[in-house]
Order: structure tokens, then C-alpha cells, then sequence
């Protein structure tokens, strides 16, 4: 008698999708949702998005080339800082280049919005999302009251302009003024980041480089941030060339659908740039490395998959809730997280639903306690470097896989469709070490 082994395993769960989709196709009157305009997609008009993770695998090789030539030797002296300082595990170069052009973004795209700021709205929105977080009660009344102070007063000057910022080395030629400005400027900065309650993970990392910053001499400090603005220079239009195929929907998002809503919470959320999609798409590629092997010596492994997976199915879901545990229960053969259940079942992986981005944090305390566990995380490109950071800084093993394509109607569409992921891409990532 034959007795399966990882491989047969493996390979089940490659040929099972073939299997399902051919069911579908035959039977009357299910079609699968016609999906249009949408904020981005990584299938760039393939039936996959085997060619983006292609393109993010390639473009990350040139662009960690470029900052290790440019700032790595600040990044292997910032990486010790925050090793003997901060008392955090090591994390690798790719990483920590990351980190630096998440510093630089955040000046050239926030950085006059938090300068214009008045210093009472950003600690009353702070404080507002402080109260969201921890007072159930009380969190529709504080996301309208933060929605409010930030449409008013936090919004003005949010743009794409270092010069007009008076960042970088060019900019400071331009301008005839030192550049040691920015510097000076970080701590409003990361303030004004807490209080959207969109950068929470992204504002700590940058306290980081704060105190890193801070243990050198003014002019290095303002050199090596000259270094990272260039190099996000660098960055938004290299990878505008390498990626912008995938993210061509942004612009008209924000020019029809975004620009027609009101006052609501996820207003900075939503308004993000075709640049900050690139971020998020190679940070996804370059954190997997640097967790790759960790994970793959877990024993365990679970997948946490968006609710919106389940499109047209969600009404009639009978998923199946344990605390805080969320699982499928195969009501419907059609439901893609019926399909993604059974094939990582087949990996003996377990498949937990998320129901809300806000829903992560709670969630992932449970596998903090769970060393033993590696964990996939499922999720839009927006949502993918706060969730990266957060996973990392909780020390869990993990790895991620992007949606193809947003779905949800709380900040995408008016009509929420089904999302999809390329689930041989995630088979690949939970199967076996080496696999990918």
C-alpha cells in the first residue's frame, strides 16, 4: 500500500484548483464576478500573478544592490543600534533598507502635512485612537470625532514634492539652506503618523532612526538623510517602470472614487500614491527573505485569509467561531476560503479567517504565544508592510502572500466583490522549505 509523503501532499494540493475550477465551469449559472476597475491588480491582465512576483522578486534584487552601495554601511551601524540599544533580534539588511525608504517616503509624503498641523488636533486624534482601540463602546463615536480633526486640520499639505519639503541633497541645493531641517522635523513627523492610527508600526520604526539619528554628528545625521531621499528618489521612479503596470488603477480611484466620499476615517488610508503600493509590494517580497528560514523550521503552520475572500458567499457563511478563532466549515463548494481551506488541509496547515484589518492585532496574540507556529498572512497591498512590521515585532514566524486585487466596499468599491490570491504562490510558501 502506497503511504502519501510530503511530496504527494505537495503535489494534491498544486493539482486540487484544477479540479474545483473545472467543477464550477460546468455547473449552470455560476459565473465567477466580473471584477473591474479596480485600485490595483497583480495580474496586470494575465489569468495570474505569477509575472508580478516575478517582477517584485527581480526589482528588489536591483534596488537592495542600489541601497547597499549607496547606505550600507549606515544600515549595518543602524542594525547594531538597534541590536545593543533597542534590545531587538536581528533583522536583516533588506529589511532595514526598507525601513529606510519607509523614513523617506514618510518625510516626502507627510512630512509638510504634519509641520501645518496644529499640535492640539494630532494629540486629540491620537488620544481618539488610543480610546478606538480599547473601548469598544466607544469606537464609532471616536473614529467620526477622528474623522472630523483629520479631514480639518490634519490632511492640508499631505503630497508627493522633496523639494517644496526641503528634503534631500538636491532640495537643500535648491533651497540654499542646510538639511539638517528634517531631522528636527522626525518627531512631529512620527506624532503626526500615531495620530492618523494608519502608520502605528511604521511610526515606531522611525522612532528608531530617531534615536539612531540622534547618536550622530548633526552633519552625518543630515547626510545620511539627503542619502535616503535620493534614494527614494531613486526608488519612485525605477519603480514606477518596474511595478506601475500593477498599480494603474490608483490614479483613477483617487480622482473618481475617493474624491467623491465624505468625512470618513479611512481617508488618509485610501489616499495613498502609486508609490507607496511599490513600497508595500517589494516590502512584501524583501521581509519574506529575511523570515523565510525562521519560518520554515516551524512545525506548524497556519494561514490568516480576509473575510472579502468570500465575495458572494459571505451572506449565507456558516464560518464557524471559537473566541477569537474564525474557521470554515465548507457551506459552500464555490467559496474560495472553502477551496483554500481544503488545499492547505491537504499541507496539514490550518486556515483562519480575519475579519477586519483592525481585527489583526487581537489575533495574532495567540500565535506570539505559539513559537512553534508559522503563520501566513493574507492581505491587501495597503495593509501588508503595517501587518509585516507588526508580525515581526511580536517575533512570530511568518510570511506573507498579497491579494491579487481589493475587494472590500469599506474602502475600495461600492459594491464589494470576491478577492482572490495565487494560491500557488501560498502552497509553495506552507509546503516545504525550499519550495519557493
Amino acid at each position: 500500500m502506497h503511504v502519501p509523503v510530503e511530496s504527494d501532499r505537495t503535489q494534491e494540493a498544486l493539482e486540487f484548483p484544477a479540479r474545483c475550477l473545472a467543477r464550477e465551469e460546468r455547473k449552470a449559472g455560476v459565473t465567477k464576478d466580473t471584477v473591474t476597475d479596480l485600485v490595483y491588480d497583480l495580474r496586470a491582465g494575465d489569468a495570474r500573478s505569477d509575472g508580478f512576483y516575478l517582477a517584485a522578486a527581480d526589482f528588489s534584487d536591483k534596488l537592495l544592490a542600489m541601497v547597499d552601495l549607496r547606505a550600507g554601511d549606515a544600515l549595518r551601524r543602524y542594525g547594531h543600534y538597534v541590536q545593543e540599544v533597542r534590545k531587538e533580534p536581528a533583522r536583516s539588511l533588506g529589511e532595514y533598507s526598507i525601513e529606510l525608504l519607509t523614513l523617506s517616503l514618510a518625510f516626502a509624503r507627510y512630512g509638510e502635512a504634519a509641520e501645518c498641523a496644529p499640535g492640539w488636533a494630532v494629540d486629540v486624534a491620537r488620544g481618539l485612537f488610543w480610546v478606538r482601540r480599547r473601548i469598544a463602546p466607544l469606537k464609532p463615536l471616536a473614529d467620526l470625532l477622528r474623522a472630523a480633526i483629520t479631514r480639518r486640520f490634519l490632511m492640508e499639505k499631505i503630497g508627493m514634492d522633496p523639494i517644496r519639503n526641503g528634503l534631500g541633497a538636491e532640495a537643500s541645493a535648491h533651497r540654499g539652506e542646510s538639511s539638517s531641517l528634517p531631522l528636527n522635523r522626525l518627531p512631529r513627523l512620527i506624532k503626526w503618523l500615531q495620530a492618523t492610527g494608519d502608520f502605528e508600526q511604521e511610526a515606531a520604526r522611525l522612532n528608531n532612526w530617531l534615536g539612531f539619528l540622534l547618536t550622530l554628528p548633526g552633519a552625518e545625521a543630515s547626510r545620511l538623510i539627503e542619502t535616503a531621499m535620493d534614494l527614494f528618489s531613486w526608488f519612485q521612479h525605477e519603480a514606477e517602470t518596474a511595478l506601475g503596470v500593477f498599480s494603474r488603477g490608483v490614479p483613477k480611484f483617487l480622482a473618481t472614487e475617493y474624491k467623491s466620499r465624505g468625512c470618513r476615517e479611512d481617508q488618509i488610508f485610501c489616499r495613498k500614491e502609486p508609490v507607496e503600493y511599490h513600497l508595500n509590494m517589494v516590502a512584501a517580497e524583501i521581509m519574506n527573505r529575511g523570515l523565510r528560514a525562521e519560518f520554515e523550521r516551524t512545525p506548524h503552520k497556519v494561514v490568516l485569509a480576509p473575510m472579502c475572500m468570500r465575495g458572494r458567499d459571505a451572506w449565507s457563511c456558516q464560518a464557524r467561531s471559537t473566541g477569537m478563532d474564525i474557521e470554515c466549515v465548507g457551506c459552500s463548494e464555490d467559496c474560495a476560503v472553502n477551496r483554500l481551506t481544503v488545499r492547505m488541509r491537504r499541507l496539514g496547515a490550518r486556515v483562519f479567517l480575519v475579519p477586519h484589518s483592525s481585527g489583526f492585532s487581537r489575533l495574532l496574540a495567540r500565535w506570539q504565544r505559539e513559537p512553534d507556529t508559522g503563520v501566513t498572512a493574507v492581505a491587501c497591498v495597503s495593509n501588508i508592510l503595517e501587518g509585516g512590521y507588526e508580525m515581526r515585532a511580536r517575533g512570530i514566524r511568518s510570511q506573507c502572500v498579497l491579494l491579487d486585487y481589493p475587494g472590500c466596499e469599506k474602502h475600495w468599491r461600492r459594491t464589494a466583490c470576491a478577492t482572490e490570491l495565487n494560491e500557488e504562490r501560498l502552497v509553495r510558501i506552507v509546503a516545504a522549505p525550499g519550495s519557493l
